[in-house]
Formats: C-alpha cells, structure tokens, sequence
C-alpha cells in the first residue's frame, strides 16, 4: 500500500467524513428510494412501482390458478405465467434500483469535480 489511503483521510474534512458516513448508513437507501418518487424522472420511477405490485399480483393470482388447474396444461400455462410474472417484476425492480445507483454515482462525481475545482484554485 502506498499510504494513499492516509494521505486522503487527512484532507478529508469533517463535513466529507460526515457525508461519507451518511451515504453508507441503510436509512438513506430508503430515504433516496422514496425521495426518487418525487425527484426528477418521477413519472418512470411511479410506474415502474406501479409495474411492480401489478407483476406481483399475477404472481399470486397464477399461483392460486395453479392450484386450482384441473388439467395438467393448465397447470404449466399458470406456473409459466407466474414465472413471467416474477420475471418482468425482478427486472422493473433491476430497473429502478440501477436508476437509483445512476444518480448516486452522478452525485459523487459531482461532488469530486467540485473539491478538484476548489483544491485547483486555492
């Protein structure tokens, strides 16, 4: 190790330390997944929740119809319709959740060029 790590813990102020430890506390996740309901892209971010609790209900209407199936053929058709169902709900979740991580990412990078540029011009 090159002592990198030291050497930027020491320009670290206690507001970027702060900052840091917030973004790595899991009350923000679920503070930035509701705030993404109200922020830019809000109307994506609504329907794709909206896309979720519909998904999960033809997973647990297919189930009950699978079950209740008197043929075998119904029974596959039910259990293939769940699974697209679970399916299209774990790639609208997959969606979102890469959506969140996107403007994370864009935050951090943001905040970097404006310490760069501050760190440049002192």
């Amino acid at each position: 190790m090159s002592g990198f790590d030291d050497r930027l813990k020491g320009l670290l102020s206690a507001e970027d330390e702060a900052f840091i430890d917030e973004s790595l506390n899991e009350d923000s996740y679920y503070k930035e997944a509701f705030a993404s309901l109200s922020g830019p892209g809000r109307g994506m971010n609504i329907m794709a929740w909206i896309g979720v609790f519909i998904f999960s209900g033809v997973i647990l209407y297919s189930i009950f119809a699978f079950f209740q199936a008197d043929t075998v053929k119904d029974q596959i058709m039910w259990a293939a319709l769940a699974i697209m169902g679970n399916t299209a709900q774990i790639a609208m979740k997959l969606w979102f959740h890469n959506r969140l991580n996107r403007f994370a990412i864009v935050r951090e990078i943001k905040r970097l060029q404006l310490e760069i540029a501050r760190s440049s011009s002192i």
